[in-house]
């Protein structure tokens, strides 16, 4: 058994974080979802960000709501199509500490993650946060119940918790390629773009432009902060 898990709210959109068991970073649940790129269009008063803007991006993968999200419009509750440069706003968006992972922390809580069995207690736990958003408890559940079938898992007993996570078999997310944090590149698989020679392993692919990153409809992010645990751990059995 490995250390208890910690999970927390972002203080943005309350929207939940999971420790990294023996790292010093957290990682967001999920990918970013449309209803947290919601809350910022609607605090932003530049004019890069407008409606026109979400719209072009809702073109190349529409909104879904919670009560329509099934398994095979799963991704529509992300936000992709964006740019290295919009994701990095975005996650600095959050606070003090919230960034981009590297690629080299992406692979390391994947490793982490990996091996512990997913079990839904993790979602009764998200559950039980007593600041977590409305909305955030809609889509976790939502997601829950779409993840199996979207994934294509026949054998549910070797689901593990990146599989709950969406970092196996979810949506490619933008990560830092360079120790300057210059260059991007994207982690994770999609089902999406899978060929028939594609084990669906999540790995990194290169982007045509690691400068500013591409506008693809797989192509989302998740943030990354230091870990800062707060209350009492949750325990969890691998």
């Amino acid at each position: 058994m490995m250390e208890p898990l910690t999970f927390r709210v972002d203080p943005r959109t309350r929207f939940p974080l999971v420790e990294v068991p023996g790292q010093d970073f957290a990682l967001f649940w999920l990918p970013l979802t449309k209803v947290q790129i919601e809350y910022f269009l609607s605090g932003d008063i530049s004019s890069r960000f407008d409606r026109a803007w979400y719209l072009e991006r809702l073109r190349a993968n529409p909104r879904v709501t919670f009560g329509n999200l099934a398994a095979q419009n799963l991704a529509q509750a992300f936000i992709t199509d964006i740019t290295f440069n919009e994701a990095r706003v975005f996650s600095r968006w959050f606070g003090r500490n919230y960034d981009l992972p590297t690629n080299e922390e992406w692979h390391r809580a994947l490793r982490i993650f990996e091996t512990v069995a997913a079990h839904p207690a993790f979602v009764e736990q998200i559950l039980a946060l007593p600041d977590l958003h409305p909305r955030a408890r809609l889509l976790v559940q939502a997601c829950e119940k779409a993840l199996p079938d979207h994934q294509r898992m026949r054998d549910l007993s070797g689901r593990r918790l990146s599989h709950q996570m969406m970092m196996s078999l979810g949506i490619l997310e933008y990560v830092y390629m360079d120790t300057a944090r210059t260059r991007c590149g994207a982690c994770g698989s999609s089902l999406q773009i899978m060929t028939s020679g594609t084990t669906g392993q999540s790995t990194t692919m290169a982007l045509r432009d690691p400068d500013q990153g591409d506008r693809m409809a797989v192509l989302g992010v998740r943030s990354t902060t230091a870990a800062q645990v707060r209350g009492t751990p949750m325990e969890y059995g691998g």
